[in-house]
């Protein structure tokens, strides 16, 4: 029972950080190199002695889409530290409490309290991925959103866990320390996901479908791009996650959401306090996204080199 829950917690948690679906990039230009080895792009910041080398990366990945690794080795190499995304933590107690309270009161199930347009899209978006949706059926639609995106993740074979898992193995070999930018408790924000009205609930299993059905479609064309380091068509393939947009009216998930890139961020300016060179993985859309962690270090007078 304590690991269904476990993995209830991680449906919703696997991508943090994320930002609404809608992305509205900054300008940072893009320039393709011609000769450079191959792999993923990467973005550096000097100051003085100091380095850190950016590695973006997206919410989910193909687990049959090769990539050389040959970039990142050459990074982490004598490197001080490899910063990981924050890190979500949930309690046994807190977990098991999803699974006790994830249901529809009685004997309703979805297509009792969904709009007739709704249910129809989460059937159809469950037949088109070749995945059974009877077992969420009696779940609030919140749940049945994010259990639905968990299975269809693997039924595609899209990790949430790559390549950033690859990133950490290289990382140990090569002896660099790893810590995640930050860590997080996630008891509070569940709650407020469990507590959603009927309305939000219902908003965020449309944002979920919504990015389910995106995923299907563009995942593979943006994971082929960022494997070549082409960040034009990854931004073309690629939007953001639907955390934020199901916690609009959490003030406790907007801060978590908000202080995961704060801490992107301070994890960046720590590491050029200090002679030596640092890696950092960066989710693409807080790294990108205007106003977030590349326009914050702009702000403060650091250059950033375009994408290597």
């Amino acid at each position: 029972m304590l690991r269904i829950a476990l993995i209830l917690v991680l449906m919703v948690f696997v991508s943090l950080p994320v930002q609404a679906a809608v992305e509205d990039w900054n300008h940072t230009e893009v320039v393709v190199a011609a000769k450079r080895p191959p792999g993923p792009a990467l973005w550096r910041i000097k100051k003085g002695e100091a380095e850190v080398v950016i590695v973006g990366v997206l919410p989910v990945f193909p687990k049959s889409q090769g990539w050389s690794t040959k970039r990142l080795e050459n990074a982490l190499r004598g490197a001080k530290v490899l910063i990981t995304p924050p890190d979500a933590k949930t309690s046994a107690g807190d977990a098991v409490r999803v699974l006790r309270t994830k249901g529809l009161p009685g004997k309703q199930t979805l297509k009792d309290v969904l709009p007739p347009d709704l249910n129809a899209r989460f059937e159809a978006t469950a037949k088109r991925a070749g995945v059974s949706a009877k077992s969420f059926v009696r779940d609030k639609p919140v749940w049945a959103g994010a259990r639905l995106r968990r299975e269809v993740l693997e039924k595609r074979r899209l990790s949430a866990d790559e390549p950033t898992d690859t990133i950490v193995r290289i990382a140990r070999k090569q002896g660099v320390p790893v810590r995640p930018a930050g860590k997080y408790k996630t008891g509070p924000v569940l709650k407020d996901l469990n507590r959603l009205s009927d309305q939000d609930s219902q908003d965020c299993l449309r944002y979920t479908l919504g990015d389910i059905d995106f995923n299907m479609d563009r995942a593979p064309k943006a994971a082929a791009a960022w494997a070549v380091g082409d960040i034009r068509t990854v931004r073309a393939n690629y939007q953001g996650g639907v955390m934020a947009a199901c916690l609009e009216g959490s003030d406790v998930g907007t801060a978590m959401l908000e202080r995961s890139v704060e801490d992107i961020v301070g994890a960046i300016n720590s590491g050029l306090q200090t002679p030596g060179k640092t890696v950092v993985i960066v989710p693409l859309s807080p790294l990108l996204r205007k106003g977030g962690a590349l326009d914050q270090l702009q702000a403060r007078g650091l250059k950033i080199s375009a994408p290597e």
